[in-house]
């Protein structure tokens, strides 16, 4: 029987698998092979090498990541808070996913302004513009503070640390507060409004009440 035809997603989505279980210490073409069920043909005449390879799947994670990220954008108070509760949660339930991501060599930034480009998640800077009546280039900032202030709680979670999750939102609310009001004068957290608007907008419904 010929061998079943096994495209590039299915050479990533094997290797993201064992790198969610087992960490990228576990990848090897032999190991991605027998995930996807084929020989190891396929991933050198799509991919050329397993450094190759391992690019691609950075992109690859990524791409999960912004899903896991869009699943869980109503898990907070706004859609600020939801990014980074999921960022946490990442830490703590993907650890192996997160090191790969984020604690390795293969974030490669050499600046906070590429650490930005990276992780920011479209739709927050406007957010935080809208909780606080704060301009772009001061949403942009605020947003950076806090980006690297939750991953360093997220690189705790990742590394061992327990912490409720009661304790992480009052950390992440308290710093966005003390971010917000040296951003701009005047500024209210959202708290005091109830959570502010910016949640991403729920899907249409039909007549029969289904999305």
């Amino acid at each position: 029987m010929p061998e079943q035809k096994v495209t590039r997603r299915d050479v990533l989505d094997a290797a993201l698998a064992i790198v969610r279980e087992r960490g990228e210490g576990a990848l090897s073409a032999r190991a991605v092979a027998e995930r996807a069920g084929c020989s190891v043909q396929p991933i050198y005449s799509q991919f050329g090498d397993m450094r190759q390879l391992v690019c691609a799947l950075y992109d690859h994670a990524r791409a999960w990541v912004a899903a896991y990220n869009r699943e869980h954008a109503l898990d907070g108070k706004n859609l600020f808070e939801s990014n980074g509760l999921a960022h946490l949660r990442l830490a703590r339930t993907e650890r192996s996913l997160f090191h790969f991501l984020y604690l390795s060599p293969h974030m490669d930034a050499t600046g906070f302004a590429e650490v930005y480009d990276s992780v920011a998640i479209e739709g927050v800077q406007q957010c935080i513009e809208e909780l606080g009546g704060l301009s772009p280039d001061e949403a942009r900032e605020l947003y950076l503070d806090m980006i690297v202030y939750v991953h360093g709680m997220a690189a705790m979670l990742a590394t061992g640390a327990d912490f409720s999750d009661e304790e992480l939102v009052a950390r992440m609310r308290g710093a966005f507060r003390r971010f917000a009001v040296r951003s701009a004068e005047g500024f209210q957290w959202a708290a005091a409004s109830g959570g502010g608007g910016c949640h991403p907008p729920e899907p249409e419904r039909s007549s029969s009440g289904k999305a």
